[in-house]
């Protein structure tokens, strides 16, 4: 393994389907949101782990792969860089309507809930277009084209029975979904299987131990100060954190045991983005002593990307 550092609550039909006062507050916040900075953030973002992909395949372009990603949420950013050069097939928990289909929205409201269903209703009326524009215009397409979509649990064995192509992709790319997977090991599994070998695996995950791993709305819709400071992992403060999400709480050394397993000799990159300089001076004193059995790399990393190539004699 090679590491480089770079500076509950269960829901039934979703992994997100929570209340509608905090998908009002979602929405809300995203209204207000300037949607071309953000898209020109996030475009950094996808093209640094663009390059990880690239060097776990060997080649200097990512371009006419077959690409298998899981979890392209609702706003398929992702599903649409990549489509512009290779062909992008998804899967997701959650139904993903494409456009105004009703049969779309009835499904997504009897399989995903109420609050999911009112968020994508919301969002679709009234930011997707701004925001599907605003990234469109950033990576240089005036139509993006949509995935192929499958609706399924990567958790479970017998998946690639339902969904086609196991064993002859290119690539498996997925971002912020398994810190959301109640079965990691197996979703891993799945992805080992589903690559071609020489293929290459790209799992970037948000760190349930770092400062807002807790996924609490406020964290993330302007309210952050006023949530304690890795609440979620302190007894004193944890009832007042509330998780927009289900979360498996794994820790940094779970995720490696799996990776040493299925993936050995794995490339893992620990993203802290500014937290060493915002919130590493914080770690002292009654604070410190409430998380010492946290090492560093786990309170002050946001995001763990794994990069891997599958080996050609597998």
């Amino acid at each position: 393994m090679t590491i480089e550092k770079a500076a509950d609550e269960r829901f039934e039909t979703s992994y997100a389907d929570f209340s509608l006062g905090r998908v009002f507050r979602q929405l809300n916040h995203l209204i207000r949101s300037d949607h071309e900075s953000g898209a020109q953030d996030l475009l950094e973002w996808v093209q640094e782990d663009e390059k990880r992909l690239a060097i776990a395949l060997g080649v200097s372009d990512v371009a006419g792969k077959k690409i298998l990603e899981i979890g392209p949420g609702q706003n398929l950013e992702r599903a649409w860089y990549y489509g512009k050069k290779n062909e992008v097939v998804g899967v997701d928990l959650d139904v993903v309507p494409i456009g105004w289909n009703i049969s779309g929205y009835y499904n997504m409201l009897r399989q995903n809930g109420m609050g999911r269903f009112a968020k994508t209703v919301g969002r679709n009326i009234l930011i997707n277009p701004k925001q599907s524009r605003a990234w469109a215009k950033a990576i240089g397409v005036k139509k993006p084209s949509s995935p192929q979509m499958y609706y399924d649990d990567f958790c479970t064995a017998d998946i690639s029975d339902r969904v086609p192509g196991f064993g002859t992709y290119d690539a498996v790319t997925t971002w912020s979904v398994f810190e959301h997977l109640a079965d990691p090991k197996t979703a891993l599994s799945n992805v080992v299987k589903a690559l071609k070998p020489g293929g290459a695996l790209l799992i970037s995950l948000h760190l349930y131990t770092s400062n807002y791993g807790h996924h609490d709305i406020r964290a993330f819709t302007g309210k952050a100060a006023d949530l304690p400071h890795w609440g979620h992992l302190r007894p004193n403060h944890k009832d007042s954190i509330y998780p927009s999400a289900y979360l498996n709480e794994w820790r940094l050394h779970q995720y490696r045991e799996i990776f040493d397993e299925l993936a050995p000799g794995y490339t893992e990159y620990l993203d802290m983005y500014e937290h060493p300089e915002v919130y590493g001076p914080e770690i002292k004193g009654q604070l410190a002593e409430e998380l010492k059995d946290y090492s560093l790399d786990e309170l002050l990393t946001v995001n763990v990307v794994y990069a891997w190539q599958k080996p050609y004699d597998a």
